[in-house]
């Protein structure tokens, strides 16, 4: 924005971007900021050997339920026959999160809550770019509004005092209408 603003409204810009962090979160259907920890998670089983999970950077254990009620588990090795894969394969290097679990030789058993998956959940170690754009974007807009701006002067008129404002601003609109793109890039389906 280039803009100083009075240090008094710290707190409420603060506000506002946890609102606007919020608000990316739930129209993408990701957390973008990646847990510090791994924690478990259950997952109902389906009989077969992929599990749909949220987003991940790490999977540290996937544990498949021996009953329908994941009373007890088997914890599946990360290597050799027995093991599990994580999808997309070579995540970190394309900088995708791990969104899908593959069982070499078990099925997630079927059942509700019956299936174990430890793991550091989140769509990635630091915010995207683009996110981090989008995120300034809309708190820019959010900041302006507040302010009863962003329009520009187009015309003035001097003798009974005229003023006209653009309210197409075409900078503003050109930012804003990227900011909608990338979101809608990363938004997540669930089939």
């Amino acid at each position: 924005m280039l803009t100083d603003i009075d240090t008094g409204f710290d707190a409420q810009i603060q506000l506002w971007i946890a609102a606007v962090e919020n608000k990316i979160d739930l129209i993408t259907g990701r957390n973008f900021i990646a847990d510090a920890t791994a924690t478990a998670r259950l997952f109902d089983g389906d009989g077969t050997t992929k599990l749909i999970i949220p987003d991940a950077i790490t999977v540290t254990e996937v544990a498949v339920g021996q009953d329908s009620y994941g009373g007890n588990f088997l914890v599946m090795q990360a290597s050799g026959p027995d093991r599990f894969f994580t999808n997309p394969a070579n995540h970190a290097a394309i900088r995708k999160p791990i969104t899908s679990i593959d069982l070499n030789s078990h099925h997630f058993t079927n059942g509700r809550q019956n299936n174990r998956v430890t793991a550091r959940w989140g769509y990635s170690a630091t915010v995207p770019a683009d996110i981090e754009f989008c995120a300034t974007v809309l708190v820019a807009g959010i900041i302006n509004e507040q302010r009863g701006g962003g329009d520009k002067i187009t015309m003035e008129k001097i003798g009974n005092y005229s003023v006209s404002y653009d309210a197409n601003d075409q900078n503003s609109m050109a930012d804003y209408k990227s900011a909608v793109a990338a979101l809608d890039a990363y938004k997540r389906y669930y089939l």
